[in-house]
């Protein structure tokens, strides 16, 4: 099967650099076994106080909707970043925090020291597919177009970016966990070792990709099972276009991407709305087991979650266990949980709609 190759081939009937790309997936999802909302017989008023991430403009829509339906109903809106909801949860100051990536562990261990809990995260949406920049893209695993490799399964993805490490710390958890411990004999480190023949065979594997981010911290739960060890040829980069990255410096991910694409033996991840622009870069297909099958990186396969660096995008919750949702709080999720709410999604911002299953996985988190 052959990789991917940017802007020489449409992904899922778009066309690579074909203007609104939203507006023309918009039109592809079909939402129509997703639960329709059915407006609550409750009186519902009072404020909902929300702190984290607008999701380019998305939380606002919804907000927009649900006050057209229940007017009593205020909302609160602290809404600069991901960066700042874990921070709302635990100051007590948000009754719903919007959140484009997972926390990190000292966000997990403050919340759970206050609280004696922990927080409770609803998955609202899929991660964005094409987005230039923010907006919880999802990474993909590139190389340049001279290279002849196309596809990797997960746990060969660990062998090449990873290390030899005792654990991890896992999805929303500060226990340490021992399940994806590994030793040195697992790690890859030259192209022969993923089959590659030839002037490959003996040829070091560089490796490209972020720095310490939200996104870096998704890689690692899903690729290392929530460790931290890198192969220590790891060169890491800051988003460009973001403040991360020093005025006049060489260090964005933009920069990375055109190395790369000179660097026959580099392999990095990025997102697809990151490399578009770079030329001459192939996007690998991507295995979650054994190498069968593999899936490429599709809008469609990042909705499924097929593609298996998917990310999604949340809201999280204070609520104790055993104790009822806020009823305000549970209507407004129940409606970003419906097949109205989901159509707004996909005509406002950049992210993908949820699965039916997902989504009626995240209902239940509300009874």
């Amino acid at each position: 099967m052959r990789g991917v190759r940017l802007g020489a081939v449409a992904l899922a009937g778009i066309v690579w650099g074909s203007g609104d790309l939203q507006a023309q997936l918009a039109d592809k999802w079909d939402l129509s076994k997703l639960p329709h909302y059915v407006k609550s017989n409750a009186e519902l008023s009072g404020p909902i106080r929300m702190t984290g991430a607008s999701m380019a403009g998305l939380v606002p829509a919804w907000q927009k909707a649900f006050q057209a339906m229940y007017p009593d109903v205020t909302f609160v809106n602290d809404l600069p970043s991901s960066d700042v909801a874990m921070a709302g949860m635990i100051a007590g100051s948000a009754d719903i925090a919007p959140c484009g990536r997972e926390p990190s562990l000292v966000e997990i261990l403050g919340f759970n020291e206050k609280y004696g809990h922990d927080v409770l995260p609803v998955i609202v949406g899929t991660g964005a597919w094409d987005a230039a920049r923010g907006s919880s893209w999802s990474p993909v695993v590139f190389v340049s177009q001279d290279n002849p490799l196309t596809k990797l399964t997960m746990k060969q993805l660990d062998g090449i970016f990873g290390a030899a490490r005792t654990g991890g710390y896992e999805e929303n958890s500060y226990l340490w966990s021992t399940s994806h411990a590994r030793g040195p004999e697992q790690d890859i480190r030259t192209w022969g070792q993923l089959g590659l023949t030839g002037e490959w065979a003996d040829k070091p594997i560089h490796t490209y990709g972020y720095a310490d981010t939200g996104m870096r911290h998704f890689f690692e739960l899903s690729v290392f099972g929530g460790g931290d060890k890198w192969n220590p040829n790891y060169r890491e980069y800051t988003e460009t276009g973001t403040k991360m990255v020093p005025e006049g410096s060489k260090v964005g991910s933009h920069d990375m991407l055109v190395e790369l694409s000179h660097d026959q033996y580099g392999i990095a991840w990025s997102g697809i709305g990151h490399a578009r622009s770079v030329p001459g870069l192939r996007a690998l297909m991507l295995s979650p087991g054994d190498g069968t099958p593999y899936f490429e990186p599709t809008a469609k396969n990042f909705q499924t979650h097929d593609y298996p660096l998917s990310r999604n995008v949340f809201m999280y919750l204070n609520r104790t266990p055993g104790m009822p949702v806020e009823p305000r709080v549970k209507e407004f999720l129940r409606f970003v949980l419906s097949q109205e709410g989901q159509d707004i999604l996909i005509h406002t911002g950049v992210h993908l709609p949820l699965t039916l299953a997902t989504l009626e996985a995240q209902r239940k988190k509300l009874d």
